[in-house]
């Protein structure tokens, strides 16, 4: 009997599936795109049914910041040790995050959100559960898109959240590939590839979880065969 291929997304909203412009802030409902939509899902079909895809995608999470004022528990770094144990044994670990590290209430720019996803690295990589339970799965790191807008999210003090991130998402590639290289990862860029939504600058629409996706699709099988 051939053994499943298991796979688990650790990320963020577009990981989650978070409608472009959907919130409303005073009552904070939010849309998610259904399942078929969302690259996950997608990833899903295109692999087939010898693997598993196993979403873990979170609304605001960090790479390793907490953020106890509005959001609380979206610190990457507490919650994935037991994510990666609840789910084990697990062949390849995507890792996706880094563009909620660049608000400006973290004064954050490339170098140290790829300081953070460091971290996350250490726990995959220092952990028991690879797909034989003796040793760490595989990782695939993955450079965020560039944002193609910094105004559409305001905090309490009636500031643009993504204040400047445009150019530091830009140096994303370069310290992520480096990074990659140094812990010994798979690497791949999607930011040449994927255009994010004009309604809020920051999130996938439905064109953009496709495209991304199928392509995932084609690394993850040149990772896993």
């Amino acid at each position: 009997m051939e053994t499943i291929k298991n796979i688990l997304c650790y990320g963020d909203s577009n990981t989650w599936g978070f409608v472009p412009g959907s919130i409303n802030f005073a009552t904070f409902y939010m849309e998610r795109y259904a399942r078929h939509i969302r690259w996950t899902g997608l990833l899903q079909e295109y692999l087939g049914n010898k693997y598993h895809i196993i979403e873990s995608g979170l609304n605001a999470r960090t790479t390793n910041i907490n953020t106890p004022n509005l959001f609380p528990d979206r610190n990457g770094k507490t919650y994935l040790a037991p994510c990666l144990y609840s789910h084990a044994p697990l062949d390849l670990v995507i890792l996706f995050l880094g563009a909620n590290d660049l608000k400006i209430e973290f004064n954050r720019g490339a170098k140290e959100v790829a300081t953070g996803l460091a971290e996350l690295i250490d726990i995959i990589q220092s952990s028991t559960y690879g797909p034989n339970m003796k040793q760490a799965p595989a990782i695939l790191l993955v450079s965020y898109p560039i944002p193609v807008s910094e105004n559409s999210y305001k905090d309490i003090n009636n500031e643009f959240i993504f204040r400047g991130a445009i150019n530091k998402a830009k140096e994303f590639s370069m310290y992520f590939s480096d990074l990659a290289e140094q812990k010994k990862c798979h690497f791949w860029d999607a930011a040449p590839h994927i255009q994010l939504s004009d309604i809020d600058g920051i999130h996938f629409d439905e064109k953009a979880h496709q495209t991304f996706a199928e392509l995932l699709c084609k690394k993850v099988q040149e990772i896993i065969i």
